[in-house]
């Protein structure tokens, strides 16, 4: 028995006794002898190997649950992980499908807004043109007056030279004619 004794009590499982402790403790067994002391060593042995169990279960549910809340948590954090990426791609898709709308619909706003500026373009186009053909008719009925004025002058222009030339010749005429007569007369 003392030899079971002596070998629980330097052969610790968790914490092993240096050589020196085991001699101490040799020497301690070896000394005292007494069976009281002896199996109070023993009990206290057994206590102590009991609070280890103990401790080590205590430990190991400690160990268990602390397992089981870090898969909860991880399970928690990954619905929570998968959760929020799935919103995150909804709202993706939801934004992609807002733009296109978007550009879609302005798109369509700048052809309409072309196609109306190319409208009114070429009504002012046409409007201009037919003022201008209008201002030209005009112009060529002005250059035609004109031309009919300086046609009607020209030959007033003749005809006014033409009875000049007349009246000179018979003013010459009838100057002449006196002439002779005051030059007769004198005579």
């Amino acid at each position: 028995m003392k030899k079971d004794v002596l070998l629980r009590l330097t052969n610790h499982k968790n914490k092993p006794l240096s050589e020196e402790q085991k001699i101490k403790i040799e020497a301690n067994v070896i000394l005292l002898e007494g069976s009281a002391t002896l199996s109070r060593l023993d009990g206290f042995e057994k206590q102590l190997e009991e609070r280890e169990l103990r401790i080590q279960q205590w430990e190991n549910n400690i160990k268990k649950t602390i397992e089981a809340q870090v898969a909860e948590e991880h399970k928690c954090l990954k619905d929570e992980y998968d959760a929020l990426m799935a919103r995150k791609e909804s709202e993706f898709n939801n934004r992609m499908v807002d733009m296109k709308q978007k550009i879609y619909s302005f798109k369509h706003q700048l052809e309409d807004q072309h196609k109306s500026h190319s409208a009114n373009l070429k009504r002012q186009y046409k409007s201009q043109i037919t003022t201008l053909e209008k201002s030209i008719v005009i112009k060529d009925k002005e250059i035609g007056k004109l031309s009919a004025t300086i046609s009607q002058l020209k030959n007033d222009k003749k005809d006014i030279k033409k009875s000049v030339e007349r009246k000179y010749k018979y003013l010459e005429d009838v100057i002449f004619a006196y002439y002779l007569y005051c030059v007769v007369n004198s005579s």
